[in-house]
């Protein structure tokens, strides 16, 4: 009896230390994700003040106006896994969800490339940091299906949504907007001509109005000189005896 007695006090015991090992391996988890993600978007002085001694002191430091981290912290934060035997499989089944959730987050704050190539260099340095950290001892089989998963997650990523896809034009669209060019350049063109024809006309109809006008003022210019005396036939006219 007192044998039965021990034996179940250490299966309690041992239950509780893997109960507690996995809450400490998820607060931590979740402590270097939420940081990440502040750091990452140069909000270091945010990531700083951030208290990592409790989930509850997590969730609280952690800033209503960052969504993304709330909502990380909230939808992991009792998570247990009671379908899987091992504290190392909780583990490392946690972790993977969350980087999950911190590497499909990447997309959503910048379409820039560089940014997400930054964003996924900095997280698996943070992974393989925490793996030596918690002592997760990762197996060929396991390392194979997460980078399989992981480049499955990369090419979503790269998938922009169809609302802010922009589209090449259609052939068509194209060719008919060069048929309007054209069609204007070419009105343009016999605008232009008309308006220099008119021009031309005006100024030919005005410049030979403008020789009529001389014309006719030489006309009576000349007929003026011809009805004028000279000083010896004025003296002859006024002065009949001479």
């Amino acid at each position: 009896m007192h044998r039965i007695f021990v034996f179940a006090f250490f299966l309690l015991h041992f239950s509780l230390f893997a109960q507690t090992s996995f809450e400490k391996a998820k607060l931590e988890i979740l402590c270097q994700a939420i940081r990440f993600n502040h750091i990452q978007q140069n909000k270091v002085e945010i990531a700083s003040k951030i208290d990592c001694s409790s989930l509850q002191s997590l969730e609280k430091t952690t800033p209503n106006s960052s969504r993304a981290s709330k909502n990380i912290i909230s939808a992991y934060k009792n998570k247990t896994y009671t379908n899987l035997s091992t504290d190392e499989e909780k583990i490392r089944q946690f972790k993977k969800e969350v980087w999950r959730e911190l590497r499909n987050l990447a997309p959503r704050i910048s379409k820039s490339a560089e940014f997400q190539a930054k964003w996924r260099t900095g997280l698996d340095s943070l992974s393989a940091s925490l793996d030596k950290t918690l002592g997760i001892s990762t197996e060929e089989g396991v390392q194979s299906s997460e980078k399989k998963e992981d480049s499955d997650v990369e090419v979503q990523e790269t998938i922009i949504p169809a609302e802010n896809q922009r589209l090449p034009a259609p052939e068509s669209s194209s060719n008919t907007g060069l048929w309007i060019i054209s069609i204007l350049s070419i009105l343009i063109a016999f605008v232009s001509l008309g308006y220099a024809y008119l021009v031309a006309k005006t100024t030919s109809h005005r410049i030979k109005e403008m020789e009529n006008m001389f014309k006719e003022r030489y006309q009576h210019l000349d007929t003026r000189l011809d009805k004028m005396l000279t000083r010896e036939e004025f003296k002859k006219l006024n002065n009949p005896h001479l």
